[in-house]
């Protein structure tokens, strides 16, 4: 669906915002491009979305150069750039909507009723006779990701879509995302967000200073650079015997334990399984590292 070959892209001798870069993007997933502000990946978006040419290498979208068949590939790919509107701001949002059904000619029983949806789960359908001009930041941009969904694209690119919208809209967002992913839709998104990260994308592509650090599922993430997990449990009758563990550490207190284990080596069911054939235990947690503490570790190793 979407590759980039040896890909690089320079602004000017000082700064190379994609260096020697390679990467696929199957049809129908979910990749999530994430790393710190300024690694490459709003380039790396704009790339594929054919608003800039790479310096050397090679990029395709559907088989297409997206540059030279922008025109072609606009009808089927959605794109949001958080620091670019997709409205003009004279008119007014509904006005907007119907100008996007005249270009990607929708027909108007599917664009009421998309239109309707979007409008009413998104909650800009209360905004659709304001000027775009007279809109607040949050306000515009639940009525652009309606926008770039309502001509039901096969490729949706997104650049940070939900910075500046509240937990609720946010989680709206994400379920429409599901459901269009669902449908066979592929999304490549930028985002800061770890838990957007952790609930939509089915893979991840960590940039850092425009070079590919990982990429694959944060399942394998996990297993690759951070496999410790910590179990805390509670046990109402005797200490259980864990040297049958491969444990990497543990601690006991009265009758609390806390025990750290790699994940690659043993399972928390395992753990488990075996103190509960010696005793009976009230509470238990499983911590996992949060997906922000692991690649702030990978980029950390990258240095």
């Amino acid at each position: 669906m979407v590759s980039f070959e040896s890909v690089g892209k320079n602004f000017g001798s000082q700064k190379c915002a994609v260096n020697n870069l390679t990467l696929h993007i199957p049809e129908g997933v979910v990749t999530g491009v994430i790393g710190a502000s300024g690694a490459g990946k709003t380039t790396l978006v704009k790339l594929a979305a054919g608003l800039l040419e790479p310096t050397w290498g090679r990029v395709r979208v559907m088989g297409k150069e997206p540059v030279r068949g922008r025109r072609i590939l606009g009808m089927r790919m959605g794109v949001f750039m958080v620091h670019v509107s997709l409205f003009q701001k004279d008119d007014t949002v509904i006005g907007n909507f119907r100008s996007l059904r005249s270009v990607y000619r929708i027909p108007e029983r599917q664009f009421n009723a998309d239109y309707g949806a979007l409008a009413e789960r998104l909650g800009f359908g209360s905004l659709q006779d304001q000027r775009v001009s007279d809109l607040s930041l949050g306000e515009r941009m639940r009525a652009e990701l309606g926008a770039v969904l309502i001509h039901r694209p096969t490729l949706l690119i997104l650049d940070e879509p939900t910075v500046g919208l509240d937990e609720n809209v946010k989680a709206i967002f994400r379920d429409i995302i599901a459901e269009r992913n669902q449908a066979g839709m592929t999304v490549v998104m930028t985002t800061h967000d770890m838990a957007e990260v952790s609930s939509l994308c089915g893979r991840i592509a960590l940039i850092d200073n425009g070079k590919l650090l990982y990429y694959g599922s944060e399942a394998q993430l996990r297993r690759a650079f951070m496999p410790t997990d910590t179990m805390t449990l509670t046990v109402r009758d005797r200490l259980p015997d864990l040297q049958d563990l491969p444990l990497k550490k543990y601690t006991i207190t009265n009758r609390t334990l806390r025990l750290s284990y790699n994940t690659n080596h043993v399972t928390s069911a395992e753990i488990l399984k075996l103190i509960l054939q010696q005793t009976a235990v009230s509470e238990v947690k499983i911590l996992k590292p949060g997906l922000t503490e692991i690649v702030t570790q990978i980029q950390k190793e990258a240095i």
